[in-house]
């Protein structure tokens, strides 16, 4: 079937009927005749009204136009996927029968998964040659190219906003006086933020961080509260997230 015949024929009657005044009232919707994706501009002459019904079709048929496996089809298919889904500002939402439904969107899912491999491929992905690290004073991990300094340590997700000494014995499960002395220093002080945080009139645990109350990440400090204060997961689970505020009355309260 020749789509692309077919896709300007329709924008020629429409073009006609504009012309001829028969597009003066109702609701139409402006559609780019070589798509912006494709390299078309904003000029009058690439502009045509249509139909909620012909932009739909139209769309449909540039998908056809174009082989499989090209990126001028991918282009299409996130254009046609869009308007069936979400629409523009000011125009309607489009639907398509079960079957187009399905094929249109396994091939979507197909097209984006191997543009995201290509893209993302050796030198092209963003975490390319780094390694995760786990610092060992506040428990975070992040991906780095090179070690920052010595209080990082190769592993992901490796203390949990404990300390060195007390985390590298507990894989072993044995806590000697001093490592119990460490823990329960670490639930003190968390128990100290905790209060902090509730008194200092914050928006949010970033904005308590960000006015300097904890000198490390937001990361390791919810860390921290999750581990050590039975009461925040409680909280949590009732709508109370990293975002709330402080709240004076949870001042003391831990369990």
């Amino acid at each position: 079937m020749d789509y692309k015949n077919i896709y300007y024929k329709i924008i020629e009657n429409a073009k006609k009927e504009t012309d001829n005044g028969h597009r003066q009232l109702g609701y139409f919707e402006k559609h780019h005749i070589l798509p912006k994706s494709l390299g078309g501009s904003n000029d009058k002459e690439n502009l045509v009204k249509l139909t909620a019904r012909e932009h739909f079709i139209c769309h449909w048929l540039l998908v056809k136009m174009y082989d499989k496996g090209t990126t001028e089809r991918y282009k299409m298919l996130c254009a046609l996927w869009r308007m069936n889904n979400n629409g523009a500002p000011g125009q309607k939402i489009h639907y398509i029968n079960s079957h187009a439904y399905e094929a249109l969107r396994i091939e979507y899912a197909e097209t984006i998964s191997k543009m995201m491999c290509i893209k993302q491929a050796g030198k092209n992905n963003s975490q390319f040659g780094k390694v995760w690290y786990t610092n060992i004073d506040t428990g975070e991990s992040k991906p780095f190219k090179d070690k920052p300094n010595n209080r990082w340590i190769k592993g992901r997700n490796l203390f949990r906003g404990e300390s060195e000494l007390l985390r590298f014995n507990a894989f072993e499960n044995k806590y000697t006086s001093k490592e119990l002395e460490n823990m329960n220093n670490i639930k003190k002080e968390t128990e100290y933020y905790w209060d902090l945080f509730h008194k200092s009139n914050c928006s949010s645990i970033m904005d308590f961080c960000n006015k300097g109350f904890y000198k490390f990440s937001r990361v390791s400090l919810i860390l921290r509260f999750k581990k050590y204060i039975p009461y925040y997961k409680k909280f949590t689970s009732q709508g109370y997230n990293k975002n709330s505020g402080s709240n004076p009355d949870l001042v003391g309260i831990y369990q």
